[in-house]
């Protein structure tokens, strides 16, 4: 890369001084580097959200990019490398949810035993950042793990005629991520038609966006069933907080039931 880029994907929040400590900590040790923050809001300690975000929010970046993840972060402090990039995080679930087979190579970043490290984004992903983006190879930063922690997100599963789908995430407007994709619903569909249970609400329509939403004084009658960037469906109410109006956390579900 030209510009060396990292990316900070965090449950800090807005208010705190921590990013600032990060970012300088970065601009010292890495000329030219270009700080790019892909949140700060995510839940405390929600690696499920954290797994959503990274899969979605930072593939998208140059090979070579070095992406920290700080979300109930505790030893062991990993590097993991995939489709080109880094990811520095920790051994909690969140690479195997991210990458699942997809991981090239993965370090244990080297710690002084006896170490502090309740701040581990500034005492070792930082200086672990500035390495890799001077060129240092994944063995320089520590020995490859044995075995990483396998975890996985619910995404659906079918249940007699029906398909039971998860939630994904909880956009910041209320919206719903499903945790199937468009391409994967339209093979299993096959020209059908379709009905998606969402608490008492039934929607037989897949709409290309909002704006076709129907007419009502009830915007429990919005229900809007599109697709959204990621290519998961995306269940919406326009103007408003589908969350909110019917209730729907992540790793709740909703029914599709394919008409013959």
């Amino acid at each position: 890369m030209s510009t060396p880029i990292v990316t900070l994907t965090t449950d800090w929040g807005d208010g705190s001084f921590f990013a600032g400590m990060v970012k300088g900590v970065l601009y010292s040790l890495v000329e030219g580097v270009q700080v790019v923050d892909i949140t700060h809001r995510l839940e405390a300690f929600n690696v499920r959200s954290a797994t959503i975000v990274v899969r979605h929010a930072c593939m998208g970046f140059p090979a070579g990019t070095v992406h920290i993840i700080d979300v109930a972060t505790q030893q062991p402090f990993l590097c993991i490398k995939a489709h080109g990039q880094y990811y520095l995080c920790c051994d909690n679930g969140l690479p195997s949810m991210v990458f699942g087979d997809d991981i090239e190579d993965a370090a244990l970043l080297a710690v002084q035993e006896g170490g502090v490290y309740n701040f581990a984004v500034y005492n070792v992903f930082a200086r672990a950042a500035a390495m890799l983006l001077r060129g240092a190879a994944l063995s320089d930063l520590g020995e490859r793990p044995q075995q990483l922690i396998q975890r996985t997100i619910p995404r659906y599963i079918q249940q007699g005629e029906y398909y039971r789908i998860y939630v994904h995430y909880i956009d910041n407007y209320g919206n719903a991520y499903l945790g199937m994709t468009y391409r994967e619903f339209e093979e299993l569909r096959a020209g059908r038609p379709f009905a998606l249970t969402v608490r008492d609400q039934e929607v037989t329509e897949l709409m290309t966006g909002y704006f076709q939403q129907q007419s009502t004084n009830d915007p429990r009658r919005k229900l809007c069933l599109t697709v959204s960037a990621t290519g998961l469906l995306e269940l919406a109410v326009k103007e408003s907080s589908l969350a909110q109006l019917v209730g729907l956390r992540e790793n709740d579900s909703v029914l599709l039931r394919f008409r013959s």
